[in-house]
């Protein structure tokens, strides 16, 4: 890359996607100590010195920043920010320049052009570099004597720091003499950690006679923990009792949240906004979300199915994201409902809220999404609701009736949980049909007034709901998601038991 101006666009996208990739590892630092970051010299630093200060300035860019230091390896926060930092080269005159010229020479290397292996950019003589690509090779299917022959060691030194790699990582390569297990470092007698560690050194290469020995068990008996796991996961190296124990941490309560989120919502960023929802629904860890006004086509990715996949990378659960199409938004994109849910559906399906009785007409096309699942044992029934916003409440009593008619029809014996937009007010006949029917508001059963949802930025209504019917107790319920960059609605979540 030689021309260094910066009204190149294809030259800016190149330098924020190869910034962003080399200065990962080092954000952490030099987010922390800036100034100490300068004295200490070196191209990472010298580079943060010029962008560091822009950093500052903008809130998203530093944000994007502070979220690639804690997870340097995620592609999806790498992405974001090296987006935010191709923002800023277009905008600010001369950064592009200034930061060629401080790169100078080593820009090649910064930008991914240079050639060669890893271990003559990082050192050929160093001990414990030469010691990790001996692992690699073995545990990449090279032949441990082509392996031994090339880096002159003997088989079993070879064998023996793959052992020690799979005790302790990278740390137990600094030294011939090794260094401690990582389960040393937790419990060393805690039952499950030792099974899970006896698994670990098998699945890495490790003898199943000399995890046996390690542990003082028969080989027989790390099979066994080991096929188990295959099966099972980690649920099955647990023993009953200590199922019960774990039983005792997590009660029978289900959690549901529900979020109107405005079509595209201002026409920003819509991967910035997407996971900023994401990340507050998985601080509730929900059961299901129940999400109305998603976009699905016209150019745009499911927003229901980017927000449970940032869920589900937030919080080690897989939401399944379910969509259903009502009508076009701003008469451009395809808008309709969605349900996200970590437990699998055993059946999902739509009903119809356009056409009603007595002729009555919606003004928008509407339908119901419905998620049958079984959680704790039993049998839920989750339905994400957007109802009609006409001025005619007697269209959202018969969305209403028709929605709770077919939803309990063969249904004996399950809970019914209904989130969503209903917009109409607390004391409307739509409402009132509803608490008729045997649905209980979850937020007032827990709060004697107060929970307006909309609009954001000064709620006087309350049109957001979660109504639940069974043989149940609402535990808890309030609001989320209560910003209006994000949406013109406030969230609503509720715990039941």
């Amino acid at each position: 890359m030689t021309s260094h101006g910066d009204g190149h666009s294809a030259e800016i996208e190149v330098l924020a996607e190869g910034l962003a990739a080399y200065l990962a590892p080092f954000l952490s630092g030099l987010m922390k100590d800036r100034q100490g970051a300068v004295k200490t010299g070196g191209l990472a630093w010298a580079v943060w010195s010029k962008l560091g200060p822009e950093v500052e300035k903008s809130s998203r860019l530093k944000e994007s920043a502070q979220e690639l230091a804690l997870a340097p390896h995620d592609p999806d926060l790498l992405v974001v920010f090296s987006i935010q930092l191709k923002r800023l080269l277009k905008t600010k005159n001369g950064l592009a320049g200034t930061l060629f010229e401080v790169m100078g020479q080593r820009q090649a290397d910064v930008l991914g052009e240079r050639k060669g292996g890893w271990r003559d950019l990082l050192g050929r003589d160093d001990r414990v570099i030469e010691r990790l690509e001996m692992v690699y090779l073995l545990r990449s299917g090279k032949a441990p004597d082509e392996i031994a022959r090339r880096m002159n060691v003997d088989v079993e030194r070879l064998f023996r720091l793959n052992s020690r790699f799979s005790l302790a990582g990278v740390a137990g390569l600094l030294s011939e003499e090794g260094v401690g297990r990582w389960i040393d470092r937790l419990d060393g007698n805690d039952p499950v950690l030792r099974r899970l560690d006896m698994v670990g050194l098998v699945r890495s290469g490790t003898p199943v006679s000399a995890v046996g020995r390690e542990y003082d068990a028969l080989p027989e008996y790390v099979e066994r923990v080991s096929e188990r796991f295959a099966r099972s996961g980690i649920a099955g190296v647990l023993t009953e009792e200590e199922i019960e124990r774990f039983r005792a941490l997590i009660p029978a309560t289900i959690s549901i949240a529900s979020y109107n989120l405005h079509g595209t919502h201002n026409d920003g960023d819509q991967t910035y906004r997407l996971r900023r929802i994401a990340r507050e629904l998985a601080r509730l860890d929900p059961h299901a979300a129940c999400l109305q006004e998603v976009l699905s086509g016209g150019g745009i990715e499911d927003t229901g199915a980017q927000i449970s996949r940032w869920m589900s990378s937030m919080t080690g659960y897989h939401y399944r994201s379910q969509f259903s199409y009502c009508h076009q938004f701003m008469e451009k994109y395809p808008e309709g409902i969605a349900l996200s849910s970590r437990y699998p559906p055993e059946e999902t399906r739509t009903i119809d809220l356009t056409r009603l009785e007595g002729g009555l007409k919606p003004s928008l096309a509407r339908n119901a999404l419905v998620m049958e699942t079984k959680i704790f044992g039993r049998k839920i029934i989750f339905s994400s609701v957007h109802l009609d916003h006409g001025a005619d409440p007697v269209v959202r009593v018969a969305q209403a009736q028709k929605l709770v008619r077919e939803l309990e029809a063969d249904s004996t014996g399950a809970y019914f949980i209904l989130a969503g937009d209903f917009n109409d007010l607390e004391g409307s006949p739509v409402i009132r049909f509803l608490r008729s029917a045997g649905y209980v508001d979850a937020y007032r059963a827990c709060h004697k007034d107060a929970g307006n949802t909309y609009p954001a930025d000064d709620p006087r209504v309350r049109i957001d709901y979660v109504f639940v019917k069974g043989h149940s107790a609402v535990v808890s319920s309030g609001l989320l998601l209560n910003d209006p960059e994000l949406s013109d609605h406030i969230g609503i979540f509720a715990e039941i038991r």
